[in-house]
Order: C-alpha cells, then sequence, then structure tokens
C-alpha cells in the first residue's frame, strides 16, 4: 500500500490541463472490470482530481481512496473468496416473507469483502488530495444523497450497494439508505458541479435492444433501463452546459467544453451468478476491462469532444462461445540468444457471435489473457489481440494467436502459430500441442524477431480446454449444449478434413 494519504490515479490539477473527473458507477460484482480499465488508465498516465462512486463502482473508488494502486486492487478482486460474498438473513425472516426486505444479509460485505479489499475508512475520510463522492439513496426524500469521502463511514459503504430486494435498506440516523440503482448509477452532475471538465465514465451494466424474460433478467433489465436512461438524461445536460460555456455562460466555472468519455463493452457482460457458477471469473472480467481501457484509450484521437447519443449501447447479445488455452514454453531473445526464459500465456477466446465465427472464413475471435515471463513480469495483460483458425493449401490448418501487451512502458507483439498438417506417423497431438512463438517489437516497420521460442499445451491444458468450453448468452441448459456441440462440430470436422 502506498504512503498515508497518497492516493493512486491523482495529481494535482496542471496548468492549461482540464479538470478530470473518474466516474465509477455500479454493476455488482462483474466490477472486476473496472479494474482491469483503471489498470489501463494508469499506464496511459491519466491523473483526476475528483472521484464519484455508486453501488459496486464504491468499492473500486473505495480501494483507490485507501490507497492501492490498480494492480492491487485486480490482484484483491482476483483472489475474492465468493463465498464471503455471501450471507443468509435469520430464518425467522425467511418464515416472514410478507415483511422479508432481502435475499441475503450484508455481513459477509461487512466482516470479510470489505477487508479482503483493504477498504479503510478511517484512512479515506483524511485523503486531502482530492474531492471524492459516494451516492446513496435517501429513502424517505425518494432522492440521492451525495456524501463527501471526508464523511463516509462503513455504514454507507453498505448502504451504497443495498440493492432493494437483495440486501435489507441500512437504517441509520432516523433515515432509511439504499442503493441508488433504481433512480441512477452514475453520478454526472456532481462532477460538473465541482468544475469537471473532462469526465471518465467506466460502464459496466448492459445496454441492448434485446428484452428478455424470467425474474433474473427482468429485475436486471430494470435496473438497466434506469441506470441508462439516467446517464442519457445526463449527458443531455452536460450537452446544454456546453451550450451555456460556448456563449460565455459558465454556470459552474468551466472555461471549456466538458468532455464525456464512456468506457463499456462492446457486448454485455455476464452477470453476477455466472460468477457463482464458475462460468467466467474475475481474472478473465480484469482482462477483459483492461483491453477494452487499451482499445478506448488508442481510439481517443478520432473521438469528438462531446459524448454520442446513448453511449453506453452495445451489441445485442447472440449465441458464442468462450475458452481458455495455456500454453508454456521458453523463448531465446536476440539480445541474450545463449539464455531461455521461461514464458507462461493464459488466453481467454472470446467468439462473441458463434455463426458469424462459422462463417468467416478467417474464423476470427478476440482474445484477452495474460503472460508471466522473468523477461516481461509475473502477469503482463493483454491488449488487442486475435485469433483466427484459416484453411491452407494441402489440407492444412493455421491456428494463429496474434498478441499484444506492454513491458516498461515499450510495446511488444508475440505471433504464435500451429500448423495443423497429416504428416507420416502420428502426428496429430504433437501439432495440437505445440505452438512456435516470434516476438516482435510493436512498430510495424521492424520486422526483425526480438525472440523465438516453442510453446506447448500440456495434456492437463487439453482437459481444461476441452472441459472449459462455455457457451455465453444461452436461456437454457438445452440451449447451452446445442451451442457447445455446434462448436464441437466444427472443431472436429478440421480435424477431421486434416486428419481423416
Amino acid at each position: 500500500m502506498n504512503s498515508a494519504n497518497t492516493v493512486p490515479l491523482t495529481a494535482p490539477l496542471k496548468s492549461g490541463q482540464p479538470k478530470r473527473a473518474l466516474v465509477l458507477p455500479g454493476g455488482g460484482l462483474r466490477l472486476s472490470y473496472q479494474a482491469g480499465i483503471l489498470l489501463a488508465l494508469e499506464e496511459a498516465g491519466l491523473e483526476f482530481q475528483y472521484f464519484d462512486g455508486t453501488s459496486g463502482g464504491s468499492l473500486n473508488m473505495s480501494m483507490l481512496l485507501s490507497g492501492l494502486k490498480p494492480a492491487e486492487i485486480c490482484q484483491r478482486w482476483r483472489t475474492l473468496n465468493l463465498k464471503d460474498t455471501i450471507a443468509f438473513l435469520p430464518l425467522k425472516d425467511y418464515l416472514n416473507v410478507e415483511n422479508l426486505e432481502g435475499l441475503g444479509d450484508s455481513k459477509g460485505f461487512r466482516t470479510k469483502v470489505l477487508p479482503h479489499f483493504g477498504i479503510d475508512t478511517a484512512r479515506i475520510r483524511v485523503v486531502d488530495s482530492l474531492s471524492a463522492s459516494y451516492n446513496v439513496l435517501d429513502y424517505a426524500n425518494k432522492a440521492v444523497k451525495v456524501i463527501s469521502h471526508r464523511d463516509i463511514d462503513e455504514d454507507m459503504i453498505i448502504a451504497g450497494m443495498s440493492l432493494p430486494g437483495v440486501f435489507p435498506p441500512v437504517r441509520k440516523d432516523g433515515g432509511i439508505y439504499l442503493d441508488t440503482g433504481f433512480v441512477q448509477d452514475a453520478n454526472l452532475t456532481e462532477t460538473v458541479k465541482n468544475g469537471a471538465e473532462e469526465i471518465w465514465v467506466l460502464w459496466g451494466l448492459g445496454n441492448t435492444g434485446t428484452y428478455r424474460g424470467g425474474p433474473l433478467h427482468l429485475y436486471v433489465q430494470m435496473l438497466e433501463m434506469s441506470a441508462n436512461a439516467a446517464l442519457n438524461s445526463q449527458l443531455e445536460a452536460v450537452r446544454e452546459i456546453n451550450r451555456r460555456i460556448e456563449h460565455g455562460d459558465s454556470p459552474y466555472g468551466q472555461t471549456r467544453a466538458i468532455r464525456v468519455h464512456v468506457v463499456k463493452p462492446e457486448y454485455p457482460l455476464p452477470l453476477d451468478p455466472d460468477l457463482y457458477l464458475g462460468k467466467i471469473d474475475h481474472a478473465t472480467l480484469i482482462e477483459m476491462g483492461y483491453a477494452d481501457g487499451k482499445s478506448y484509450l488508442r481510439a481517443i484521437p478520432g473521438t469528438t469532444a462531446e459524448a454520442q447519443s446513448n453511449p453506453s449501447r452495445m451489441k445485442d447479445p447472440v449465441p458464442g462461445i468462450r475458452f481458455r488455452k495455456c500454453f508454456q514454453g521458453k523463448i531465446s531473445l536476440a539480445q541474450q540468444p545463449e539464455s531461455k526464459q521461461d514464458l507462461k500465456i493464459e488466453l481467454c477466446i472470446h467468439i462473441a457471435d458463434l455463426e458469424a465465427f462459422l462463417a468467416d472464413p478467417e474464423h476470427a475471435a478476440r482474445i484477452t489473457g495474460h503472460l508471466s515471463s522473468p523477461a516481461f513480469g509475473p502477469t503482463v495483460l493483454l491488449a488487442d489481440s486475435r485469433f483466427s483458425l484459416t484453411s491452407l493449401p494441402n489440407r492444412t490448418r493455421r491456428i494463429g494467436y496474434e498478441l499484444r501487451f506492454e513491458s516498461e512502458n515499450r510495446r511488444y507483439g508475440l505471433v504464435a502459430e500451429q500448423i495443423l498438417h497429416d504428416d507420416p506417423g502420428p502426428d496429430m497431438w504433437r501439432d495440437l500441442s505445440t505452438v512456435s512463438a516470434q516476438l516482435f517489437a510493436a512498430d510495424p516497420a521492424d520486422s526483425r524477431p526480438l525472440g523465438t521460442g516453442t510453446l506447448c499445451l500440456s495434456m492437463g491444458g487439453v482437459k481444461d480446454w476441452l472441459g472449459g468450453i462455455r457457451a455465453t448468452e444461452t436461456q437454457t441448459v438445452t440451449d447451452e449444449l446445442k451451442v457447445v456441440a455446434r462448436f464441437a462440430r466444427f472443431v472436429l470436422g478440421e480435424l477431421y478434413d486434416v486428419y481423416g
């Protein structure tokens, strides 16, 4: 942890720079995704003078205010025991259904989750290097209550995450306090009132045109409707303020147009039950957030100052496949040819649209993940990485992994491939388990490899790969089995075409 009163991602406002605000909305336990974006923002050198947290986003904000760096926040999420988030109410409460206030108790968060995350409210209250605000719903007045970090306590952090029907409300000083999710899930207005001229919103709640039935989806969709509608309403208010600023009438002191960045996933994130069921883990969500953050940062030069209409809109989900692969081996670096470095790569391949993937001649898909090596670091996250499976002449297939990463402020590309070809003798297992790799500098003009190596997929790795194939965006177990079977038929068909 950093020295007292030091908060990562913050710095005093420098002359000529816009005052930046970091807005961390809610989204449940999926918000380990946010931690990955925080790491990307830190690597980009972004610094903020104001924080605002709502619902689960206040957990990440509290970790920052407690002095944890983004890499430490990611590690806290990776090592979170999901069982610690579950606590039940007394049995008599469940028997009295008419007066039941929630499905569970917040005790697990109080006694286990907050300590695990290193959240220290006493430390938070004395931070003086920036201003930060928490948001809770004042139920009696049906209004959002904004609480300065200098006044926050554990009760109000818990209140801000107490979604109606999930946790009971927090009763304190004669008031009743809840999560603001059904009113708004991000408070851009508060940052504008505090003079923000550049607002970064790390969005995690879904926003699609798909409407689904069933109690879970109906509940989540109500939250999504409220949260996204409130975000769009606040963005329209920002546009109106920008028009006033343009005409010299700045109500909150801004001297330039307020710019809003909304960083979000391309498709909706999996819901929290998928975490509990083991269909996804926090490591994968962190890697997804990091990759999305990096992609957004690369695209900034082409964006305008004014946020687009409905900027949190995502692609409508369709059935897809997600699976992990782990390769290990050694790589020889050009500057040290006599020495071989250990290299381990853990990948997650995201086929967001299985039908489009099958129809694509390159069978391209997105990759997230990380690599570990003494040469680069113990956990180096990947960005802008791509999987492909292409047909070559003579009944040959190439499985390609184009990986991008940064280490010590240098950018690298790692191109790995498996060539599947039926040579004399039993060679299918060798082809499937062996990967050749070349390391390059990020500069495309420099085509000289910085290193070469061979990686292997162990028998255990094959077992984990096959057992870890997950269907995504399916509604029933039957649909899930059909999607996995369709993907399996494709894989087996490709192998049959090669090895007959």
